[in-house]
């Protein structure tokens, strides 16, 4: 595929000006939307409240609508190969995308995402012809969404404790175990599953990563409700559920690499989200102006601050890296500021409003901050714990000495 210099130029000033046209032309922008309506949602997707099923299901399409329009345009894969449908450009020019289509108000992306962001990138690495040819460009479309179905009751920080197991069947593989806190797993059309394939391993040997139909037989879905009211995590049991030979992603036995690629990559997408965080901010300013004392306006100045120099540091580690590269532990330097600024912005939302945050008042804006307070810590444990990607840069970047680890026995 041949993409077309007009409309997704490589000069990084006029990708931004055919960018801004496109969005602009689709979606109001963010400040408009919230000058119209005080009261609209201020809430984080990943740990979003209780949604009215056709309201969700209504969410959803227009997610993979505006999936399907940025690809069709150009824009839905900025990243990826020309021969698979991408535009073949650079991180920086996904970053701009970012940085524009932060600005206006296009449906949430989150489902999508797992699977562009998250998945996808592990998938063109290491999986089949299959998977690349017949199922990256639909991801990329947003005609197929992925799920991540690697963290079980027993194995989540402690990822390597995976138990759900695999056995070789003629022609494939039948899988049997339960997943945990598979984010959008209910809506989802395919699945990446980590399973143990060798009987007798443990730890992160014998592991082997596999692409999973979900509307297979023997796969069953469950939500799970969340303290927001929420119910976006699931937990997903499978039974006999059976994988062709093709749908193994990467080598058998070599499934830890997998783990460890997506999750680097996941780490970096959460750090991402940081753009649409400004949005957030300055909804909250406004309170601030209103009706916050000295108090409230040092700290949110400092809050603000902090958020800059984190959107800085989203764009600095990104440029080191090309379309394909795997990102690198640093990048969870990323998602370790966004959980901070969103800890901080939690707070200072109920530093400014007082008993309004959870008492609706009839005060314009205020209730709706709950549910984003509400929200914040999950974002500390979500995609890796503050404490596993800490040790992580303090082991694989900085180059300290491990923790000693306890005795198992």
């Amino acid at each position: 595929m041949t993409v077309d210099e007009q409309l997704v130029p490589t000069d990084l000033d006029r990708f931004r000006a055919v960018v801004t046209e496109f969005v602009a032309a689709r979606y109001p922008r963010r400040s408009d939307v919230v000058d119209t309506d005080p009261d609209a949602p201020v809430a984080l997707p990943i740990v979003a409240g209780a949604v009215d099923p056709a309201v969700e299901a209504a969410a959803v399409e227009a997610s993979r609508q505006w999936q399907r329009d940025l690809f069709d345009a150009g824009y839905g894969w900025v990243a990826g190969p020309t021969e698979l449908g991408g535009a073949g450009l650079t991180a920086t020019h996904v970053a701009t995308l970012r940085e524009v289509t932060a600005e206006y108000a296009c449906p949430d992306d989150t489902l999508v995402r797992t699977g562009t962001q998250v998945l996808g990138p592990s998938m063109l690495a290491f999986g089949s012809d299959r998977i690349r040819t017949e199922h990256l460009p639909k991801i990329h479309r947003g005609d197929e969404l992925v799920c991540q179905l690697f963290s079980e009751p027993n194995a989540g920080s402690d990822l390597a404790n995976i138990q759900t197991r695999a056995e070789r069947v003629e022609g494939g593989w039948k899988l049997d175990g339960q997943k945990v806190w598979s984010s959008g797993a209910l809506h989802a059309d395919s699945g990446v599953c980590i399973a143990r394939t060798e009987p007798g391993s443990s730890r992160h040997k014998g592991l082997t990563a596999f692409f999973v139909d979900m509307s297979a037989p023997g796969v069953e879905i469950r939500r799970i409700e969340q303290m927001t009211g929420g119910a976006e995590f699931c937990e997903v049991f499978l039974t006999e559920t059976f994988v062709p030979d093709d749908g193994v992603v990467g080598e058998p036995g070599a499934g830890w690499h997998i783990v460890i690629d997506a999750l680097m990559n996941e780490r970096s997408s959460i750090g991402n989200e940081l753009l649409p965080e400004a949005a957030v901010m300055d909804r909250l300013l406004d309170h601030v102006r209103a009706g916050g004392d000295r108090v409230a306006r040092l700290e949110a100045a400092d809050v603000a601050g902090r958020l800059q120099v984190a959107r800085w540091l989203e764009r600095r580690l990104g440029e080191g890296y090309g379309p394909g590269d795997t990102p690198g532990p640093e990048l969870a330097l990323t998602k370790l500021a966004l959980t901070d600024v969103v800890a901080r912005m939690g707070a200072l939302a109920a530093l400014v409003l007082g008993p309004e945050l959870v008492a609706d008042a009839g005060r314009p804006g205020t209730y709706v901050w709950a549910e984003f307070v509400l929200g914040a810590p999950g974002l500390r444990i979500g995609g890796g714990t503050d404490e596993v990607l800490k040790n992580g840069i303090g082991e694989r970047v900085l180059g300290l000495p491990r923790e000693p680890v306890a005795s198992r026995t």
